[in-house]
């Protein structure tokens, strides 16, 4: 069970592709119309953290508590979440294009920071991934993702021998401009729910949130940690603008 939902965090923290990686011809299948030879540069004014910044904005097991480890890179990268997602076109194209990207895409200036962590050898699995880019870069490709997410009903999602099948409906977290999605499957007769959200943080930090919990279905503490998140990368980032989903 843990080495099958550690697949789904893995995959899903990066589910919303929107550093546009290229793989093949699926940047102008998804709508991605950014050319990755010619990125669009920063402007004068915009400073882009870096990617020791990121990496301080993110949850660690002391935002959490003492039941919580950082999961091993190899398990918080797409690798680990192998396979093709189905249900909904749009988010798991996105999903499938950002698996089966090369290891070293070429995505533009900017910087990526992700973090898998877990209370337990069953969770729960928090999931965070922030992304900098040029303003005009997200303008483009954030409300691609918005629009995936907010259509999404359904996602299949193989991982291991296993097939998981999530249904998905609207929940609110509460917090301005964000777009969340609650997620129910079962697992080997076992109920396992989640919570999958993104955000603008500002106008060149994006953010995608995960919480996966077995035998649960409460939103306290997805809600809770996603806040927690949010307020953190706000802090470390001294991000003052409010985040709004295009």
């Amino acid at each position: 069970m843990r080495i099958q939902l550690m697949g789904v965090a893995a995959a899903l923290t990066v589910a919303v592709a929107l550093t546009g990686c290229t793989a093949g011809g699926t940047q102008a299948a998804v709508g991605i119309s950014a050319d990755a030879t010619n990125p669009s540069p920063p402007s004068p004014a915009e400073s882009l953290p870096g990617a020791d910044q990121l990496t301080s904005a993110l949850l660690t097991p002391s935002d959490l508590g003492p039941a919580f480890t950082v999961q091993p890179s190899d398990t918080a990268s797409p690798s680990a979440g192998a396979g093709q997602a189905t249900g909904c076109s749009q988010l798991t194209m996105l999903m499938n294009q950002a698996q089966t990207a090369s290891p070293s895409p070429s995505r533009g200036p900017g910087q990526d920071a992700q973090v898998v962590l877990a209370g337990g050898q069953t969770g729960p699995f928090v999931g965070e991934f922030l992304t900098a880019r040029p303003a005009a870069m997200l303008d483009q490709r954030y409300p691609q993702a918005v629009n995936a997410l907010k259509s999404c009903q359904e996602l299949n999602l193989p991982t291991g021998s296993t097939q998981i099948n999530f249904k998905l409906t609207n929940v609110d977290f509460g917090s301005p401009g964000s777009v969340a999605k609650r997620m129910d499957a079962t697992v080997q007769g076992v109920p396992v729910n989640g919570y999958l959200a993104i955000d603008r943080l500002s106008p060149n930090v994006a953010f995608v949130y995960l919480y996966i919990q077995v035998a649960g279905n409460s939103s306290q503490a997805a809600t809770v940690y996603y806040h927690r998140a949010i307020l953190k990368a706000d802090a470390a980032l001294g991000l003052t603008t409010p985040s709004s989903a295009a």
